[in-house]
């Protein structure tokens, strides 16, 4: 009776144990069934808006004439994105952001990491048939549109193991055969096609090439280190000319990585005047791959002058130019050939050996030089001309002189970077076995000192501000509607230079001024500024080409330093000016708009500064006319790329116009006959008309 008494008065508090054992594993199971549900609800959530994005995106349609993105600015108008720079683009972006409305979005964040975290993107393939970020594609090609979204976890038990989950939904559809890409109209019926592989969300994207090559917009979210994967590009070998351009030859000589697609334009005509693969490998080039682009029609007298662009096909940053001259009077007896484009350090005469019957030789001048970079002049003289001459770099061979090619003398520039302290041999021999020779080059020079590293100094960074309010230039009387010239005062207050291009804009009565910024669809007039050194100053002319309207009576007048926001800066609340405040301006009668032209063509292509290179422009003027008519406008995307749409037939002129610094840049095509989906307008220094 006593051990039943005492398991009985035990049972009470086993009972309450085990209870609570049980309820706990009870409220886990609960707690971890909702927050499955809440991670399923915003899974259907984000794969719905991207749905809805794409569907939105393939009929090509936006909201106009205002930049729909008007949330979250820091995340789509900030680190070089602006989404407002492309209304199509901002229109997906506004359409899948309203049917995020149901999750608490953190508008302000743009770290992959923070709790209710969002980003949208839109992936689209471009006229070159590559993957593009921030833009929606063109008709009757794909394009993607992906929702990222973290869920916080709100069970504290849970949310200390995982603070947060991500999700995604992604959408990929075919554009409709709006506007005139489409072609026969029936395209976009078709299965949309493979597609290159999207970067993983939360990884920052790299989209196409930028016309500002140390300056392009790195779009979405900053990932941490730990998450960003480490890939190494293969280094591109730019494309060039050799031998130039001649009038009277059908071809020209390019070098560039193996296997590409290189194609030739005539920039003074836009004309297409050939195309061709590089093979390879080759000695004897300053790049592995070479070919021989066959021209139709060929290079003729009155092409002296011309501009000739070699470009790769599917890859606009990649190029080179040339100018058509006419033919030499004689032939050149003897090759020049550069391993790596470079120009002669100094004048310094070579010598002249004295050559030795019978006795191939090579002599190296300069034998010396500082390093780790170097260049010299290899020589060679009294080679057989029946035999090959090889000549070898560490005993590696570089160039290989054919038999019966070559007059049994030459002289070469090689240059070759990177090299530490030591003694380096240059050789050559004739045949296989036959002659051989050989000189060497030293790092250092005898005699030359070590230099001692200075001082360790700590630059601070770039931070781009606008002084003062703008200055009206215009001189009275002040007649709306008509060009109104300004100046904007700007300064580098960091020790950091800023050597990317950026722009300056000016804003007549602008309707949204926010702390750091004014939405670019407001801008009136900008100049591009192609440096700024810390520390220096400088004040810009911009003209606004329309002017005033006749309302409000008093005008306000801002400025604004790296209005794309293209720059890193240490502080961006600094780069709108205060308002000059503009009165007596005398009305005016309203222009009448340009009507836009009812045919079903398309006019499209690339605008680009030549100089040595031939570089996209980004905000170029473009215009549209037929005679002195101007049909319509458009300024260039970040690619340097324009579009003309709905265009009757004709024949047309496209000009292009920017101003960079305090000079202007212009190029005009003539003779364009819709449809043209590849009229490239090379702009040179002259003033815009």
């Amino acid at each position: 009776m006593i051990k039943i008494r005492r398991r009985l008065n035990n049972s009470p508090g086993q009972a309450l144990v085990e209870f609570a054992l049980i309820i706990s594993v009870l409220l886990a199971m609960i707690f971890l069934i909702i927050e499955s549900a809440r991670i399923l609800w915003a899974w259907n959530t984000v794969q719905n808006a991207a749905r809805e994005g794409a569907r939105y995106a393939i009929t090509g349609q936006s909201e106009a004439p205002d930049c729909a993105v008007d949330f979250g600015a820091p995340k789509f108008t900030s680190g070089g994105r602006n989404v407002c720079g492309d209304l199509r683009l901002a229109s997906v972006i506004d359409r899948a952001h309203t049917h995020l409305s149901g999750l608490p979005l953190n508008e302000e964040s743009v770290f992959f990491e923070d709790d209710q975290y969002y980003n949208i993107e839109v992936w689209g393939v471009n006229q070159q048939g590559q993957l593009q970020y921030d833009f929606a594609g063109v008709p009757s090609n794909p394009v993607v549109v992906r929702v990222t979204y973290r869920v916080p976890i709100i069970t504290p038990v849970f949310s200390a193991i995982l603070p947060s989950i991500p999700v995604f939904g992604q959408e990929t559809l075919n554009n409709e055969t709006f506007g005139q890409l489409g072609g026969s109209g029936n395209e976009g019926a078709a299965l949309p096609p493979n597609l290159p592989p999207l970067p993983t969300p939360g990884v920052t994207p790299s989209p196409t090439p930028s016309p500002t090559p140390s300056n392009t917009p790195t779009p979405g979210p900053t990932s941490t280190p730990t998450q960003t994967p480490t890939f190494t590009p293969t280094p591109r070998c730019d494309i060039e000319f050799e031998g130039g351009a001649i009038a009277g030859t059908n071809f020209v000589l390019v070098t560039g990585d193996v296997g590409i697609s290189v194609t030739i334009i005539n920039l003074s005509t836009g004309a297409t005047l050939g195309s061709g693969v590089l093979g390879g490998p080759f000695n004897g080039h300053a790049c592995p791959g070479f070919g021989t682009i066959i021209l139709n029609p060929a290079l003729v007298t009155a092409n002296i002058g011309h501009v000739l662009l070699a470009q790769q096909t599917n890859d606009i940053t990649n190029n080179d130019t040339t100018i058509v001259v006419g033919a030499p009077p004689t032939a050149t007896p003897s090759p020049t050939f550069t391993p790596v484009p470079t120009n002669t350090p100094t004048n310094t005469p070579l010598p002249t050996p004295s050559p030795t019957p019978g006795s191939p030789y090579i002599v190296i001048f300069p034998d010396c030089g500082p390093g780790p970079n170097i260049q010299f002049n290899l020589q060679g003289y009294n080679w057989p001309t029946n035999q090959s001459v090889t000549l070898s770099w560490q005993g590696v061979p570089q160039i290989v002189l054919q038999a019966n090619t070559h007059p049994g003398s030459f002289t070469y520039t090689w240059t070759f970077n990177g090299l530490g302290n030591g003694t380096y041999t240059v050789s050559a021999l004739s045949g296989t076995a036959g002659a051989t020779a050989s000189d060497t080059f030293t790092i250092p020079c005898a005699g030359q000192p070590t230099p001692t590293p200075g001082a360790t100094f700590t630059p601070s960074p770039a931070d781009l501000i606008a002084v003062g309010p703008p200055k009206l230039l215009s001189a009275p009387p002040l007649i709306a509607y008509r060009p109104m010239q300004f100046s904007v005062a700007i300064t580098n207050t960091g020790d950091l230079d800023v050597d990317t291009q950026f722009f300056v804009d000016i804003y007549l009565d602008p309707t949204t001024i926010l702390t750091d910024r004014i939405p670019l669809v407001q801008s009136d007039g900008y100049a591009a500024v192609s440096s700024l050194a810390g520390g220096a100053s400088r004040v810009i002319t911009i003209t606004s080409p329309y002017g005033f309207t006749n309302n409000p009576t008093n005008h306000q007048v801002y400025g604004m330093v790296d209005s794309v926001l293209q720059i890193d800066e240490v502080s961006e609340i600094n780069n709108v000016t205060n308002p000059l405040t503009v009165n007596n301006v005398t009305p005016a009668a309203t222009p009448t708009p340009t009507v836009p032209s009812s045919g079903i063509d398309e006019i499209s292509g690339f605008a680009l500064i030549v100089t040595d290179k031939a570089i996209p422009q980004f905000r170029a003027f473009i215009t549209l006319l037929s005679g002195t008519t101007i049909i319509d406008t458009a300024v260039t995307d970040v690619n340097g790329y324009y579009q003309f749409d709905n265009v009757g037939a004709g024949t047309y002129s496209v000009s292009a116009c920017v101003q960079i610094d305090d000079s202007e840049w212009y190029g005009v095509i003539n003779g364009i006959a819709p449809p043209n989906t590849l009229a490239y307008i090379g702009m040179f220094e002259a003033p815009c008309p």
